[in-house]
């Protein structure tokens, strides 16, 4: 399995569920047109165990992301402050 998919803020997503003969599957699909695509482009699905499982690691690796920029931003200040010169000090 191969994906690649890369979400903004603007995404349209769409869900679903449906019965098939061989059980129930859950269905994300999103717009996002690109030169080429086939048929089916844009869509994910499997069972809703998987689906759950994509949806908390997904939820995980965003808190996560949100996380790290807040450490980042904050080392930034910290070595921002301790790296501006302080006027009458000669070094």
């Amino acid at each position: 399995m191969n994906i690649n998919l890369h979400l903004t803020d603007d995404t349209q997503l769409r869900a679903h569920g449906f019965v098939a003969a061989s059980g129930l599957f859950a269905e994300v699909q999103w717009d996002f047109p690109v030169p080429g695509s086939r048929v089916g482009d844009g869509t994910l699905w499997g069972t809703p165990k998987a689906m759950r499982r994509l949806a908390a690691l997904a939820t995980q690796a965003a808190i996560q992301a949100e996380e790290e920029a807040a450490w980042q931003a904050r080392a930034a200040v910290v070595t921002a402050a301790t790296t501006v010169p302080r006027k009458g000090r000669v070094a």
